[in-house]
């Protein structure tokens, strides 16, 4: 009988090994996809076995459930700092989320690596993603950006086209982090670039929405 998700996360004797298992097969499956990513490639790529491997995860499926679940404590702080500032207005917290959501791209990139993969090949792998990752997080981006559009703060734009667009943009540069290193042979580790893009993406682009763009 297969394991269920709430034992996807093994814990006790061998925690360590699972942990390296799940690092390394979130890192695979972010950026090569799940149909040509192998149980024998992360098995290498966390150096263990494949019977270790086996050992704690049934079959692909589950690893890949048990990787992204990895990224659920990246999800819940930021929803964390977000209800600090719950009685902000709307813009406010609409552009503090898209500030964390940033600074959680760059330290965790396979988060919107696997979004769009997932997300541009629809499925059962995505409504997993919906129903446990990405959903609810979703739903109240938008409804911050439904208000902002209420209290004349924001161009009354369709609020779930907007808030996917800002995600889209703002993940694009880091996404394709390897081919703009390699075309422009510009490091993106750089405070700078970080920061470059941070602005780009808040007062560029967010900026252009807003009803009253800044002078």
């Amino acid at each position: 009988m297969a394991r269920s998700d709430a034992a996807v996360l093994p814990a006790g004797k061998g925690e360590r090994t699972a942990a390296r298992i799940r690092a390394a097969a979130l890192d695979l499956f972010s950026r090569l996809g799940f149909e040509r990513t192998t149980l024998a490639d992360i098995a290498a790529a966390a150096g263990v076995s494949q019977p270790a491997l086996h050992y704690h995860f049934q079959d692909k499926a589950q690893l890949w459930r048990a990787a992204m679940l990895e990224l659920r404590a990246v999800i819940a702080e930021e929803e964390r700092l977000l209800d600090v500032a719950a009685d902000a207005p709307a813009i406010v917290q609409l552009r503090m989320a898209l500030r964390l959501f940033l600074k959680i791209s760059w330290e965790h990139p396979a988060l919107g690596r696997i979004v769009a993969l997932e997300g541009m090949a629809g499925g059962e792998r995505m409504q997993w993603l919906e129903a446990h990752l990405t959903g609810p997080r979703n739903r109240r981006l938008v409804e911050l950006a439904r208000a902002a559009i209420a209290a004349g703060d924001l161009r009354s734009f369709p609020p779930e086209q907007l808030v996917i667009t800002l995600q889209a943009a703002g993940v694009g540069v880091i996404n394709l982090r390897p081919m703009m290193e390699l075309t422009f042979g510009r490091p993106l580790d750089e405070a700078s670039a970080r920061a470059a893009h941070e602005e780009m993406i808040i007062d560029g682009l967010l900026g252009g929405l807003l009803a009253q763009p800044k002078p």
